[in-house]
């Protein structure tokens, strides 16, 4: 018959095997929660790139559109720029066109807005992108696009999408540029539509990576939180990505409460089963001792 110590090692034993094999395991699922969870990171970012880089191309492509179609309109407006009723049926066109539209101008050869009263709405950053522009499209007629950035007016954040005007035909040096502005809520719906629990998608400037363009409360002009990342927040971030013909990038930001909920988890339903073990081999002992000690009388 088996002494009541050598009862207990062997159920020491058998605690000690069970600990040693569900603590690699918790390690191993731990490990594969982190894995999976990069590996969603670098998905769902690439899936906001290219969902992001797929809305600009069609902004390009449309706002061009809209400029072919109204040509003789636009450039009527670039000769008469005090001409408000045209300038209101632009306008409103743009409006029924693109629910995000905030402004609109058309400029001179030199890239300069001729609106009168656009210079509130134009700011000194639009205004480098316009100079930048009509530089652009003087040297290369073919197809060429504005780089995409976030200029911070005052309660209307926004981007702006330029289109050239050639007056005289297909002529680089008789270009005027076509400059529509639009609202960041689109944009900011696309990070919201692709994020998933746990992780927090932003668009951040390429040149000054810690500051906050656009998140999913819209431009950083909205935001409940600090418009710049902690330097702990950047240590977290794993995944990012430029968005093509921006200034931009995204960061996926993960939740560290989310990834520390899941792995305290596993860890509690680890003790939670080396708890019901130990419990179940310390009945088992009680029984065997007792059985041991009836027999001994007997």
């Amino acid at each position: 018959m088996l002494k009541q110590l050598e009862v207990f090692l062997i159920a020491a034993v058998f605690v000690l095997v069970t600990a040693i094999v569900l603590i690699i395991n918790t390690w191993q699922r731990a490990d594969e929660f982190k894995t999976h969870n990069k590996n969603t990171q670098k998905a769902v970012v690439n899936g906001a790139v290219y969902a992001i880089s797929k809305h600009l191309q069609n902004r390009h492509r449309h706002v061009q559109l809209f400029v072919d179609e109204y040509e003789q309109l636009i450039i009527h407006l670039n000769r008469f720029p005090s001409d408000e009723q045209t300038a209101d049926d632009i306008r409103n066109r743009l409006k029924q066109r693109f629910a995000d539209f905030f402004t609109f101008t058309v400029t001179d050869q030199k890239g300069t807005p001729v609106l009168e009263d656009i210079e509130s709405l134009v700011g000194k950053a639009c205004q480098l992108d316009l100079n930048n522009f009509s530089s652009s499209i003087k040297t290369n007629v073919k197809e060429v696009i504005n780089q995409v950035v976030v200029h911070p007016q005052p309660f209307n954040y926004h981007y702006d999408i330029m289109a050239p005007i050639y007056m005289g035909g297909l002529s680089a040096t008789d270009s005027r540029i076509f400059f529509a502005s639009f609202y960041l809520n689109e944009l900011a719906d696309i990070l919201k539509t692709h994020e998933v629990p746990g992780q927090s998608l932003m668009l951040v400037k390429q040149s000054d990576d810690n500051l906050i363009e656009v998140s999913r409360e819209g431009a950083r002009e909205k935001f409940s939180r600090n418009i710049r990342l902690t330097h702990e927040e950047q240590e977290r971030i794993l995944v990012n990505a430029i968005i093509p013909n921006t200034a931009w990038k995204i960061i996926n930001l993960p939740d560290v409460k989310f990834e520390n909920k899941y792995l305290h988890k596993l860890w509690r339903e680890a003790i939670i089963i080396m708890c019901i073990v130990a419990f179940a081999l310390f009945l088992l002992i009680v029984v065997l001792i007792k059985i041991v000690e009836r027999r001994a009388v007997n």
